[in-house]
C-alpha cells in the first residue's frame, strides 16, 4: 500500500503542474496580427534638361620641336674655339657661331688656288696673243678649273666655322675644345626654337567632335602643375591615319615661339608632358549624365513611384560623364542611385521626399 502511495504522489504533482500550464496559456491575451510594410528603397534623380552641350576633348602628349637637326662638320681639323653658348639647353640665334676649326690648311689651299688661277690666266693671255687656238682652248679649261678650285677652297674655309642655321636650342653637344674631327663628324644636335609641336593621341570616337578644317585655340597645361600654368596653341592638323599599335588618331597642336617670355607667361620647354583641352563641336538637344546612371545602354527613370527602364543613345563617355543624345525628354527624371537590384516597375521613393 505504501508503495502505491509513493508512485501516486509524483503523478499528482505532474498533473497539477500541467493543469497550471494549461490555465496560464488559456488566460494569456491574444496578440493582434499586424502587417509590417517594408519601405521602398530611396533613390536620387537628375531632371532632364535638353540643350546645347559643349564638348572638350582632353588628350596628353609631349612638347617637341617642329624641326630637329644634326650638326656635322663639313671639313676636318682641330677645334680651336668653342662658343660658351654651345651647351645643352642654351638658346642660340640664327647665324651665331658655335665652333671654329683650324683654318691654316684651308687658307693655304685658297692661296694656292688663287696662284694657280693667276698662272692659268697668264697662259691664256699668251695663247691669245700668239693666236694659238689649240693652246687657247687648253688655257681656258685650265682657268675654269682654277676658278672652281678657288670656289671649293673658299667654301671649305667658310665651313671651318660651324654656325646655327636658325634660332634653336642646343640639345646635345658631342665634341670638345681641342678635339680633332673629320668630315662628317656629328658635333651636336639642335632643336628649332621658332615652333613647338604636341602630337596628341585621340580615340576615333572623339575625332568626330573635332573640326580639323579650321585652326582652333587649344589650352595646354603642365601635367601635375598649377592650373595657372597654361599656354595657348593652335590646332594644326588631324593626321589621316590610325596608329596601328595604339589605335588612336594623332592630332597635332602647334605653339609659336614657345620659349618667348614676351609671348607666353612663361617659356614652354621641350620635353614637357602636357594636358591639352581641344574644343569640340557642341551637341544640340543633348544632356550630360553621370556615367553611373547608365546600365549598359539603358537608364532608369523615376515615374509614379516606380522605376522605368529606358534605352538611350550615348554619343560619348568621358571623365565619368555620359553624353546622351536620344531617348530622353525634358522634365523626365533619371535615377542616379545604383541599387543592388533594379528592375522595370520596381517601387522606389525619392531620396529628397
Amino acid at each position: 500500500m505504501s508503495r502505491l502511495l509513493g508512485l501516486a504522489r509524483p503523478l499528482a504533482i505532474l498533473a497539477a503542474a500541467a493543469a497550471v500550464a494549461v490555465f496560464m496559456i488559456k488566460s494569456r491575451p491574444q496578440l493582434e496580427a499586424r502587417n509590417v510594410a517594408t519601405p521602398p528603397p530611396q533613390v536620387a534623380v537628375r531632371p532632364v534638361a535638353l540643350g546645347t552641350v559643349p564638348v572638350t576633348v582632353v588628350a596628353h602628349g609631349n612638347v617637341t620641336a617642329s624641326r630637329e637637326l644634326e650638326l656635322a662638320a663639313q671639313v676636318s681639323g682641330r677645334i680651336l674655339w668653342q662658343s660658351p653658348k654651345f651647351e645643352p639647353g642654351v638658346v642660340v640665334e640664327a647665324g651665331e657661331p658655335l665652333l671654329r676649326i683650324d683654318r691654316t690648311d684651308y687658307e693655304l689651299a685658297l692661296a694656292e688656288a688663287r696662284q694657280a688661277l693667276a698662272s692659268a690666266e697668264l697662259a691664256l693671255a699668251d695663247a691669245r696673243a700668239l693666236r694659238q687656238s689649240a693652246r687657247i682652248d687648253e688655257a681656258e679649261a685650265t682657268v675654269a678649273a682654277a676658278r672652281a678650285r678657288i670656289a671649293r677652297a673658299e667654301r671649305d674655309l667658310a665651313n671651318t666655322e660651324i654656325t646655327a642655321p636658325y634660332r634653336a636650342v642646343i640639345d646635345e653637344q658631342r665634341v670638345e675644345l681641342g678635339q680633332f674631327i673629320s668630315t662628317g663628324t656629328a658635333v651636336g644636335r639642335i632643336l628649332g626654337a621658332d615652333r613647338a609641336e604636341i602630337r596628341l593621341p585621340v580615340p576615333p570616337r572623339d575625332i568626330t567632335f573635332i573640326d580639323g578644317r579650321n585652326p582652333a585655340p587649344v589650352d595646354l597645361y603642365a601635367e601635375g602643375g598649377s592650373p595657372e600654368t597654361r599656354w595657348t596653341g593652335q590646332l594644326l592638323r588631324i593626321e589621316a591615319r590610325l596608329d596601328s599599335e595604339t589605335r588612336v588618331v594623332p592630332v597635332v597642336v602647334e605653339v609659336e615661339n614657345p620659349l618667348d617670355g614676351n609671348r607666353h607667361a612663361q617659356p614652354l620647354p621641350f620635353g614637357l608632358f602636357v594636358r591639352a583641352e581641344i574644343p569640340g563641336q557642341p551637341v544640340e538637344r543633348a544632356v550630360e549624365l553621370p556615367q553611373d546612371a547608365l546600365h549598359g545602354r539603358d537608364v532608369f527613370l523615376f515615374a509614379d513611384g516606380a522605376l522605368e527602364r529606358r534605352a538611350v543613345t550615348v554619343a560619348r563617355l568621358s571623365d565619368g560623364r555620359a553624353l546622351v543624345t536620344d531617348g530622353l525628354a525634358d522634365g523626365e527624371r533619371v535615377v542616379t542611385t545604383r541599387l543592388e537590384l533594379m528592375f522595370d516597375g520596381m517601387a522606389v521613393a525619392l531620396l529628397d521626399d
